[in-house]
């Protein structure tokens, strides 16, 4: 029998990350990233994983943590503020706002955090700007 090599069990891990991050069923809008991930899962793992391709996973696995608050503030605290002001803004915000309202969100992927503590900000919240560690979250999941 063939002995398993230490970049075969790190291809494996990896692909089971990859793995881990497809059964996530908040997928919303990234079809496309979900189609590539999909891709790779597929791949053989004894033929590896370039690093170009760990450094995109890494990035989307950043982009994918969620976040409970920001700055003292809770996700419904923010969507709350959020709301107060939402006719002042555009169209996209308000749609975006009223989305986060029905679904009761507690928590927000990087992206949303990053709108919604931009919107409250605008609106007139004494909130800092959302400017998340993203290197630190990089170094724990490559």
């Amino acid at each position: 029998m063939a002995r398993t090599t230490k970049a075969q069990r790190e291809a494996e891990a990896f692909r089971a990350r990859i793995i881990e991050l497809l059964a996530d069923p908040d997928w919303l809008y990234y079809e496309r990233i979900q189609g590539w991930l999909e891709k790779l899962a597929r791949r053989d793992p004894r033929f590896g994983y370039s690093p170009a391709e760990r450094a995109a996973v890494a990035r989307i696995i950043a982009a994918r943590t969620p976040f409970d608050g920001w700055d003292g503030y809770s996700v419904p605290e923010l969507i709350t503020s959020a709301s107060r002001y939402i006719a002042d803004f555009s169209y996209e915000d308000e749609l975006f706002v009223k989305e986060l309202q029905a679904r009761n969100c507690t928590m927000l992927r990087l992206d949303d955090m990053r709108q919604v503590v931009g919107i409250c900000r605008l609106s007139g919240v004494d909130i800092t700007r959302f400017k998340p560690d993203i290197d630190s979250i990089f170094r724990e999941d490559t």
